[in-house]
């Protein structure tokens, strides 16, 4: 183990003091039992010894002194310090100018759309409701959901979006909740936008739960093309579901002869309660 002279001048100066004290401690047990002695040659010999002790603490306490002093420079003549290595210093980056735009673009025009579409009860429906049709704004219908039949329970599981044209009874599936009875509910059937079917009553179910509206399509009405329908409490419009119904393929060779378009059918209006 390497130790420096430092620390070695402070070693030498602990156990000078440590001799010090135990100096001291002998001095004053010698000459503390050679005073209580009858015998004139033993007492004179104690406190003789511990005078000699006492001058030996002295004698340590100015070499200690002349140590911490003179010790450091004596040593460093005779052993001079050797030069001490130092690291390796490394380069340190210098930080480049980064560029402050002077100005900054912020956009002033935020584009806000002109007009909204909110759906609106079709005129034929209001016209067979018999209760008021004021606005509603206690109840709340889940998004709309479609399948071809009915769970066990009576309630729409299927969430389908697509329908073949040999479809014979569509479902219109929702949750809901908050309804009060007699309050008019309409369920509106469209075809590319046009209504082909509505079904209107008096709500007589509960204020929640499951229901449906549904549209029989083995009469044929059920054509190929996009479809909405649209939920309204009084004359406040509540949901939407979207479905399409596609259309047959055309196969074989020759020459294809346009056929004439199908007309958008009739709307049908169902007062009957089939589904609160």
């Amino acid at each position: 183990m390497n130790i420096d002279i430092a620390t070695t001048i402070k070693v030498l100066i602990i156990f000078l003091g440590l001799g010090l004290i135990i100096s001291l401690f002998f001095a004053y047990r010698s000459i503390h039992l050679g005073l209580h002695l009858q015998f004139f040659r033993k007492r004179r010999d104690l406190i003789n010894h511990g005078w000699n002790l006492i001058f030996l603490a002295i004698l340590l306490a100015v070499v200690a002194l002349i140590v911490s002093r003179f010790g450091e420079p004596v040593a460093f003549r005779y052993f001079p310090p050797s030069p001490t290595a130092t690291g390796t210093p490394t380069i340190t980056p210098t930080p480049t100018i980064t560029l402050t735009p002077k100005d900054t673009f912020t956009p002033t025009i935020t584009l806000t759309l002109q007009y909204t579409y909110t759906p609106q009860l079709p005129l034929e429906a209001q016209q067979t409701i018999q209760t008021p049709i004021g606005p509603d704004t206690v109840a709340v219908f889940s998004k709309m959901q479609f399948a071809s039949q009915l769970s066990k329970d009576g309630v729409v599981t299927d969430n389908l979006t697509t329908f073949p044209a040999t479809v014979s009874h569509i479902y219109g599936g929702y949750s809901f909740d908050g309804m009060a009875l007699s309050v008019q509910w309409t369920a509106v059937w469209l075809l590319n936008g046009s209504p082909v079917h509505i079904e209107t009553n008096p709500w007589k179910v509960g204020p929640g739960g499951y229901g449906y509206t549904d549209w029989d399509c083995t009469t044929g009405a059920c054509v190929p093309g996009d479809y909405e329908v649209q939920i309204f409490v009084g004359s406040t419009w509540k949901t939407s579901g979207r479905f399409t119904i596609t259309g047959a393929g055309v196969t074989g060779t020759g020459t294809i002869t346009p056929s004439p378009v199908s007309p958008v059918p009739t709307p049908t209006i169902t007062p009957s309660p089939t589904s609160g």
